[in-house]
């Protein structure tokens, strides 16, 4: 069961190349949570620790960036330039540049004049994602989850007759919607819902976007400014435990001071440009880091697949095929200390710990 997210859509694809049925349950819609905007960056998280973290954001970057390459049809750009927005991120970024984490050309350091002109403005010392891509969410979820099943789940149940499939997902009147071997559940922080004791917590986004004529290529500085195929979308709001999803003016306003701060000549030209926009709910954890894994003290054949924040995009189809191999049983992708760094159930082992 999952929404028809970047995890959702991620999971279904998994799923079926491994040779097993996948069905998608989604009450929202169609890129209804987070992964619904006209565009997003794929792009890793960097750590300058280049510990497990790091490891891990590196090979989810690697495969999205493999698996996008089938799909070029959702492609709007390709390469991003990462900003400092501390005094020690040259620094960082100068490290993980000469690191082993990426492939060789895949980072590169950028002079002030070498950055400007990749934006049109002034512009300091920056890092290049030479591998980052902008793309289409709306072309993904079609492809990965080309059918969906219109329908919210609102309970998950273990079953209890001897030979039965193993779960039953039902809807809000207690009616079984589908049986299953097992279920993997992508929900977004609706997840906390049907899975008891997953440390969840909301973080609402507010994006903003307009037409705009040669827009800048893809850059991060805190906030964001990516191209679409006919202007420029940029933000976005961070606001921690606010779950609503009403398109606010304030917001906007928010979104091009933010924008001033990293590149103020595109906010210059967009200072009285009439702004569309989209606000979502993403999921966060204690940890800032996923959860892919059995559910935490579940029966068998229980999964979830959330908590990717801002970067679904970009740890979903890694992730999803980590989650995937788990219910059937087949070799991950993901080494054991990295699939270690996103088990749900990491909470529960770090407070006993705490505690003995």
């Amino acid at each position: 069961m999952a929404w028809t997210s970047s995890c959702g859509a991620a999971a279904a694809r998994a799923v079926r190349a491994l040779g097993a049925e996948a069905v998608i349950f989604d009450g929202e819609g169609r890129g209804a949570g987070a992964s619904g905007n006209p565009v997003a960056l794929v792009a890793p998280r960097l750590d300058a620790g280049l510990a497990e973290p790091a490891q891990l954001f590196a090979q989810a970057f690697r495969r999205a960036v493999a698996l996008y390459a089938d799909l070029p049809q959702m492609i709007v750009a390709r390469g991003a330039l990462q900003f400092p927005v501390q005094p020690a991120d040259p620094g960082r970024f100068a490290k993980i540049a000469a690191s082993d984490l990426f492939e060789p050309g895949a980072l590169a350091m950028l002079s002030p004049s070498q950055a400007g002109r990749r934006m049109g403005e002034a512009a300091p010392e920056a890092l290049a994602f030479n591998d980052a891509l902008v793309i289409e969410p709306h072309r993904l979820l079609a492809a990965w989850a080309p059918e969906v099943r219109d329908a919210a789940v609102d309970a998950i149940e273990a079953a209890t007759e001897p030979g039965s499939e193993r779960w039953r997902l039902l809807d809000a009147a207690g009616g079984v919607l589908a049986t299953a071997d097992a279920v993997i559940v992508a929900a977004g922080l609706a997840s906390g819902e049907l899975i008891a004791g997953l440390p969840l917590s909301a973080v609402r986004g507010q994006a903003s976007w307009t037409a705009l004529a040669d827009p800048p290529g893809a850059a991060a500085f805190g906030g964001y400014a990516i191209p679409t195929r006919d202007g420029v979308l940029f933000g976005s709001t961070n606001d921690r435990d606010d779950t609503e999803s009403d398109l606010r003016a304030e917001d906007h306003r928010r979104n091009l001071e933010t924008l001033a701060l990293g590149l103020p000549r595109l906010a210059e030209r967009l200072a009285d440009a009439p702004l569309e926009g989209r606000a979502s709910i993403r999921v966060s954890t204690p940890d800032y880091l996923p959860l892919a894994g059995a559910a935490p003290g579940a029966p068998a054949g229980l999964f979830v697949l959330t908590g990717f924040g801002a970067r679904g995009f970009t740890l979903a189809p890694l992730l999803a095929e980590h989650v995937a191999a788990l219910a059937l049983q087949a070799p991950s992708p993901l080494p054991a200390p990295l699939a270690a760094f996103v088990d749900p159930a990491r909470f529960a082992r770090r407070a006993a710990r705490r505690g003995s």
